[in-house]
């Protein structure tokens, strides 16, 4: 096999993981119900969580905190949003990052390639 064919491969292999990382782009936005859910149910369920076992002297926030349910609902779903945008934007730039090297990668495939021609 001559080095041609391997480079010719690379280069189908690394367009296809462009592809991936195209395909794969912007989780949140993709499957923004799920994660509107999951924020809905974390707020609702984090302010009363507690350690289940009765040994435990944990007590859940709302009985450490003076504050009233719906204030730490509140708070948690507060939380919960700035994670999520956090994730969104680290997640975007990290695609972009691996897009641009990975089209680089392509480009000087092609090049090689080229000159094997």
């Amino acid at each position: 096999m001559s080095a041609k064919y391997y480079k010719e491969k690379h280069l189908q292999a690394t367009r296809y993981k462009i592809e991936n990382v195209i395909r794969q782009q912007d989780f949140l936005l993709r499957h923004r119900w799920k994660v509107i859910a999951a924020g809905i149910v974390f707020s609702f369920w984090a302010p009363t969580y507690g350690v289940g076992h009765s040994f435990s002297n944990k007590k859940s926030m709302l009985q450490k905190t003076e504050y009233s349910y719906l204030k730490l609902v509140m708070l948690y779903a507060t939380i919960y949003m700035i994670f999520c945008i956090l994730y969104h934007f680290s997640s975007r730039h990290q695609d972009k990052k691996k897009l641009k090297e990975l089209k680089e990668l392509e480009k000087r495939l092609e090049k090689e390639i080229s000159e094997l021609n």
